[in-house]
C-alpha cells in the first residue's frame, strides 16, 4: 500500500479509536515528538523519516489491532 494511503488509514482508525491510541501514545511509542507524528500523517512533511514512521506506525497498528 502507498505511504498516502496508509497516512489516511491510520488517521481514519485514530479518529474511530481515540480509546486505544491517540498521535501523542504513537509518538512515545516510536520516540518521536507529537509534532512531527502530525505532520507525517497529514502529509506535511515529505522526509524519509517522515515515510518511515508512517510505515511502522501502520505496521504496528496492523498488527496489534488488524487495521
Amino acid at each position: 500500500m502507498e505511504t498516502n494511503n496508509k497516512a489516511e488509514a491510520i488517521k481514519a482508525w485514530l479518529s474511530n479509536n481515540r480509546r486505544l491510541e491517540n498521535q501523542g501514545s504513537l509518538a512515545k511509542k516510536f520516540g518521536k515528538s507529537r509534532t512531527f507524528v502530525s505532520l507525517s500523517l497529514n502529509k506535511q512533511s515529505v522526509t524519509k523519516a517522515s515515510e518511515i514512521l508512517v510505515n511502522e506506525i501502520y505496521e504496528y497498528l496492523r498488527e496489534k489491532y488488524g487495521i
